[in-house]
């Protein structure tokens, strides 16, 4: 399975002609992408979607993000996986505890800690183990050139995608109150942990090309990425895990 990217630059339509996403251009032949083969989605600036194309993608499971021109995240679009594995239980238990939200921050501030000093090492700081995220994040924003800025946004709205569908995988889909809820978000903060390992890429690469890269070319970067980004995410989800098992 791979993931569909969607620039919508060119007024592009998106339908649906089972079992397959029909993606039109005005003046071009149009492309058929199966569902079958697809693990999630990724929409920057305007497209025109039919209800059928997404439903479609709801009920096989498919997370699709907009994404703003400028590559904030607009909104996004959960599906259902036929098949629910007994962590969401485990997950749904925890959210029932009186201290729960506390429980979860304090997860949530050791992961950053963790995320952020192995940035800081990555960049070769001396003082990588009194790193802080706020003081990390200033210093990124001084390296990267100012047209730049704005790929660290689209980049979390890539991460954003992967995250659902790795979510979606193990049961938290569409269906699972945590992730509806107005007090947390449990895949945009796993999304925030993982950007911290795209900022020295980012950066070695803004070094050797100041040209602000394209939609396509991004795409390229993040997808290069993805075994390790995986890799990743499989681990916070493992500690998120054991965490949870711990409390229970």
């Amino acid at each position: 399975m791979k993931p569909l990217y969607i620039d919508g630059a060119a007024g592009i339509q998106v339908d649906y002609d089972e079992p397959a996403l029909v993606v039109t251009a005005a003046g071009k032949t149009r492309q058929l992408f199966p569902l079958a083969r697809i693990s999630r989605i990724i929409v920057t600036g305007p497209v025109d979607w039919s209800m059928p194309a997404l439903f479609a993608c709801a009920d096989a499971g498919i997370a699709v993000v907009f994404l703003l021109s400028s590559g904030e995240v607009r909104c996004r679009w959960l599906g259902c996986f036929p098949h629910r594995q007994n962590l969401v239980q485990l997950f749904a238990d925890f959210w029932q505890r009186a201290d729960a939200l506390d429980r979860y921050r304090d997860w949530l501030a050791g992961m950053e800690r963790m995320a952020v000093r192995s940035s800081a090492r990555r960049f070769g700081f001396a003082d990588w183990q009194e790193a802080d995220a706020a003081g990390l994040r200033a210093w990124i924003e001084q390296s990267l050139t100012c047209s730049w800025l704005t790929l660290p946004r689209q980049v979390s709205g890539f991460l954003l995608a992967t995250v659902l569908h790795t979510l979606g995988q193990t049961g938290l889909d569409a269906r699972a109150d945590c992730l509806h809820d107005d007090r947390f978000d449990l895949a945009a903060d796993l999304s925030g942990l993982l950007l911290w390992d795209f900022y020295p890429a980012l950066i070695a690469w803004n070094k050797q090309s100041p040209a602000l890269p394209e939609h396509q070319a991004l795409a390229g970067f993040y997808e290069k990425r993805m075994p390790r980004t995986e890799n990743l995410l499989r681990g916070l989800l493992n500690k998120w895990h054991r965490y949870l098992l711990e409390l229970s």
